[in-house]
């Protein structure tokens, strides 16, 4: 399913349905640790941490799929006790209200509830998002770094600058030594940034600076879309943004566009390894660089 998920989801936006009536989500679930499971089915990337403190979840996936998402978040915590959002977009958020009335509490960062609260416009996709539903909503919002303890766990909730969005937000936990990186780290394919809600290239690559002192060589380092990744492989990915980074700015600096920017290839090296995922390099170069321009 979350290789279904990564081809369509340019889909997905446009249309605004993944999941056809007559088509339930397939789920598999891996243990990462006592009472940790990582839940894949739901499109990205959902995190479950069980203990008698209730179930903590990162992200709950898109809307087409909550209520079998749901389900199987139940059998890694069959009580809920809170909801962590890593931003706003809908394949992270999508069961936000089914899991709020089943009892999670839904923390995120400050501009993952405003955007949520506000219709949004996504200038890629060129498609309206309406505002969420109230319970859909985070009722605890940060800016700064938070911790969370439950469960006998650490949770560090770091915000970074705008990255993939202007409300992204890592979870570190400390004892179990994961960290969770939502959409500032796409394992194995291109990543989307939404300029639409502040994202640009150069903050995805201070956003993954900012991870990567959070991690040694036996850190399980959750994507928002992909496989569980190593330091090593985060190492990788900080080296693709920053080498598509540079070529860009030059590519800004000497007045070119979109056009001649897809044109110039700044991604030729990347695209056997990157793009055969959500997005092909053209896509990729296009809203990367049109974010870039963005920033002055």
């Amino acid at each position: 399913m979350l290789a279904a998920g990564v081809a369509a989801l340019p889909g997905l936006f446009n249309s605004g349905s993944l999941l056809g009536q007559d088509t339930p989500p397939s789920f598999t679930s891996t243990k990462l640790g006592e009472g940790i499971t990582l839940v894949n089915g739901a499109v990205c990337n959902i995190l479950v941490v069980n203990g008698d403190d209730g179930g903590v979840v990162i992200d709950s996936g898109i809307p087409e799929a909550a209520a079998a998402t749901a389900s199987q978040i139940a059998q890694a915590a069959p009580k809920l006790s809170v909801l962590i959002n890593t931003h706003w977009h809908f394949d992270h958020v999508g069961g936000n209200e089914r899991l709020a009335r089943a009892g999670a509490k839904i923390f995120a960062h400050e501009n993952c509830r405003k955007r949520l609260s506000t219709e949004q416009y996504n200038e890629f996709f060129d498609r309206k998002i309406p505002p969420s539903p109230a319970a859909a909503l985070p009722v605890m919002t940060f800016a700064n770094e938070t911790h969370v303890y439950l469960n006998g766990e650490d949770f560090r909730l770091l915000p970074v600058p705008p990255a993939h969005t202007d409300g992204d937000v890592l979870v570190r936990l400390e004892k179990a030594n994961v960290l969770h990186m939502g959409d500032v780290f796409f394992q194995g394919m291109y990543p989307f940034i939404d300029s639409s809600s502040g994202g640009w290239i150069r903050g995805m690559v201070e956003g993954v600076k900012k991870g990567l002192p959070l991690t040694d060589s036996k850190t399980r380092i959750i994507p928002g879309h992909g496989p569980v990744g190593t330091q090593e492989e985060l190492k990788a990915y900080l080296t693709f943004l920053e080498t598509v980074h540079e070529r860009l700015a030059k590519l800004k600096a000497a007045g070119k566009s979109v056009e001649e920017a897809v044109a110039a290839a700044p991604t030729k090296e990347f695209d056997a390894k990157l793009g055969a995922g959500f997005f092909k390099a053209e896509q990729f170069v296009r809203f990367a660089y049109a974010g870039l321009l963005k920033h002055g």
